[in-house]
């Protein structure tokens, strides 16, 4: 009779080891739920590199600022954006004009979000700058922004962070143009 009767202590443990595994069946459920929405984001985010300003500043240097506006749908997931490191160069890719980062910016996830960015040109890539605006009609270069952005996703147990391309093409008018 002894053994057909399970003691409390035993009914305990079993009740506890039975709330354990449905507890981490519903947050395995939820964890992956939130890594499918922040992998969904990812594959629809998108960048648009728009430069807002060039201003020759001495006779060797320029001042470039750019704004890249990430779009895609709103994440379901809490996210942030931080934008890495960048090279600029001519749009075929012939002309490296330099290495450029951000100052540990992070901002946000969330469709519009805007990140300023500024380079100042200088020394050899500034007389690279200089040959390819002589050479293009009415000195209008097209320039190819590339770049990296981190996306991080706070996930129930930390950070998660995915390392996406962003590139960009745009139009530096001609000299003088602000």
């Amino acid at each position: 009779m002894k053994s057909e009767i399970l003691s409390w202590r035993q009914l305990t443990g079993r009740s506890l080891l039975a709330a354990s595994l449905l507890l981490s069946v519903v947050l395995l459920g939820l964890t992956e739920r939130n890594y499918a929405a922040f992998r969904e984001t990812l594959r629809h985010i998108q960048f648009e590199i728009r430069l807002v300003e060039f201003q020759q500043i001495e006779s060797q240097r320029a001042l470039l600022r750019w704004h890249a506006r990430a779009s895609g749908p709103a994440p379901k997931v809490p996210s942030s954006l931080e934008l890495l490191d960048w090279h600029l160069r001519s749009a075929d890719g012939s002309v490296y004009l330099g290495f450029y980062t951000t100052s540990e910016i992070e901002v946000a996830l969330a469709p519009g979000v805007e990140i300023p960015l500024e380079a100042v040109v200088e020394g050899n890539n500034f007389a690279k700058l200089r040959r390819l605006r002589e050479e293009s009609p009415g000195g209008a270069v097209p320039l190819r922004f590339d770049g990296a952005a981190r996306v991080v996703f706070r996930a129930p147990r930390g950070k998660v962070s995915k390392i996406i391309p962003v590139v960009g093409v745009f139009t530096l008018g001609a000299m003088g143009e602000r």
